[in-house]
């Protein structure tokens, strides 16, 4: 399936508005990824941690989280553990960022649904952008196929 077909008839590339929200604890991570995705279409929501992360996607329920794993306070990994288990933030798809890709046997060792995605640090634009592109496209199909399939009222 050709990455076009994803997220509908947008340039190859472009995010299509998605909105995601960015999380790192990193300032300078953290504005190279929301250029990055906003040059790309997306509307870029920003968190410095984990705490802060659930409160901003609690009330604004983004389209994507990406969020890294090593982070003072309320952790990656707690966060992580936190939006899976919120029926508010419980479907939203999160892309793992980090540069502890041993951090991985953590997430899946979780007794909650396992991440969209995982890109290591430092992670290439290409890749990122193409990952996330992945991600949309899923949870727009999953999105399509839970509302033809669901019982009517």
């Amino acid at each position: 399936m050709d990455d076009r077909s994803l997220l509908g008839d947008v340039p190859l590339g472009r995010l299509n508005g998605a909105c995601v929200l960015v999380v790192d604890d990193d300032e300078e991570i953290r504005t190279f990824l929301a250029t990055l995705l906003s040059d790309h279409g997306a509307a870029v929501l920003e968190a410095s941690d984990g705490e802060r992360a659930l409160e901003v996607a609690q009330r604004s329920l983004p389209d994507l989280i990406t969020l890294d794993l090593s982070m003072p306070g309320t952790d990656g990994i707690e966060a992580f553990s936190r939006l899976r288990n919120a029926p508010e933030t419980g479907q939203i798809p999160i892309c793992i960022i980090t540069g502890h890709p041993e951090f991985r046997k953590v997430i899946y060792d979780r007794p909650v649904t396992a991440p969209e995605g995982f890109v290591d640090k430092p992670c290439d634009p290409d890749r990122l952008v193409q990952t996330i592109r992945r991600i949309l496209g899923l949870a727009k199909r999953k999105r399509d196929r839970d509302r033809t399939t669901s019982p009517e009222q």
